[in-house]
């Protein structure tokens, strides 16, 4: 039989890092069996899948508990799917909520790889001890991530991180303004509030209404959000509709990145992903306040945007809870579009942060490493 690979992933954000992974699998074993826990876009790469779980994905430390049931009915339904399976290798994608639980649960039952594992550089505590206790093979996609783990005995590989990809893989400028019919002269502003139902609520009437004020002082200003799932838009597109200024709402982020001369970013891959194409952004969050509090005892890091962590200053501005207001949001905006040279300052900035996210290919090394661990599996 050919060997079988069971993927989990949860969220738009894992479904795509997981796809890029699946098609890595698929070109180095055109062989395998793909099935697992994901959305669309590991379906399109030929896994098959089991539950949809795109729309699972909560913030903070109070929603995951109202959520409770729902969280172990899944939990248990993954873990059903999975010993029923018996595949070769199990491959955790992000998601570490999640996916750590699983990990517990299956122990010893199967050879398990961890792609993007949870941060731990950036946190208190012993994490990085407990992950290295589940005999996972971890894939880091961060240099810093790795060496934290490398140093609480781990069993980890740094395999570099997929984003690095983008620039090889996205189109130019020209060529995404053309595709998402947007003017080829004049700013470009990106709207990208999250992925999750959560941010979406949190953050998108904040961003719209700062759209509103950018254009008063910018009327040429156009502006466009990525929206890269059915459930999202249902709640984005009816917020946006016959809005002033007009915001075009569109399906492929990589797109909007590249088209845009400005983005305003919800912290989280998606700043990574801006930083390699070099696009000046503003990053933007707000949790509920008990859950800001928590995390807040629990970080050792100033800074809430991956480019600033990574270059250990600030970058890219960050509005974060009070501070994220639609004037606030404009100002920022409105300062990169009338200051080219701040502009180019902070693309050279972020280009340097890219730099250091090692070479294009991270998913086809992370795909050779699951490939070894079938190999040892079958001769073990």
């Amino acid at each position: 039989m050919p060997p079988a690979v069971f993927l989990v992933a949860g969220e738009i954000s894992g479904d795509m890092q997981a796809a890029d992974l699946a098609a890595a699998l698929r070109r180095a074993d055109p062989q395998l069996t793909l099935l697992g826990i994901g959305g669309v876009r590991m379906a399109s790469s030929g896994v098959r899948i089991l539950q949809d779980s795109t729309t699972w994905g909560v913030i903070g430390y109070v929603d995951p508990l109202l959520r409770l049931r729902t969280y172990l009915r899944r939990l248990r339904d993954v873990e059903a799917a999975v010993r029923e399976a018996r595949p070769d290798v199990l491959v955790l994608v992000d998601f570490a909520a999640f996916n750590l639980r699983l990990a517990e649960r299956l122990r010893g039952l199967v050879p398990v790889a961890y792609y993007v594992p949870p941060m731990v550089s950036v946190r208190k505590g012993d994490r990085a001890r407990k992950v290295a206790a589940l005999g996972m093979r971890l894939l880091a996609t961060l240099r810093r991530e790795a060496d934290a783990y490398a140093s609480a005995g781990a069993d980890v590989i740094l395999v570099g991180h997929p984003a690095a990809d983008l620039p090889q893989r996205a189109a130019s400028p020209a060529e995404a303004r053309r595709r998402l019919e947007l003017p080829d002269r004049g700013p470009v502003v990106g709207l990208l509030p999250g992925s999750r139902l959560q941010e979406i609520r949190a953050h998108l009437t904040i961003l719209l209404d700062a759209a509103g004020l950018v254009a008063r002082t910018i009327p040429e200003a156009a502006f466009v959000l990525p929206v890269p799932a059915r459930e999202i838009s249902a709640a984005v597109e009816p917020r946006t509709r016959n809005r002033r200024p007009p915001v075009r709402v569109v399906s492929e982020i990589h797109d909007a990145m590249r088209a845009a001369d400005v983005l305003v970013v919800a912290s989280g891959t998606a700043t990574l992903e801006a930083a390699v194409l070099g696009v000046p952004m503003v990053v933007v969050y707000r949790l509920p306040v008990l859950s800001w509090m928590i995390i807040n005892r629990l970080v050792t890091v100033r800074h809430a945007a991956l480019p600033n962590i990574l270059a250990g200053r600030e970058i890219v501005p960050e509005l974060l809870q009070d501070r994220l207001t639609p004037a606030a949001v404009a100002e920022a905006v409105t300062s990169l579009l009338r200051d080219p040279a701040r502009g180019a300052a902070m693309r050279a900035d972020l280009l340097a942060v890219a730099e250091g996210l090692g070479p294009p290919g991270a998913p086809a090394r992370a795909a050779d490493e699951v490939l070894r661990l079938i190999r040892w599996g079958r001769n073990a």
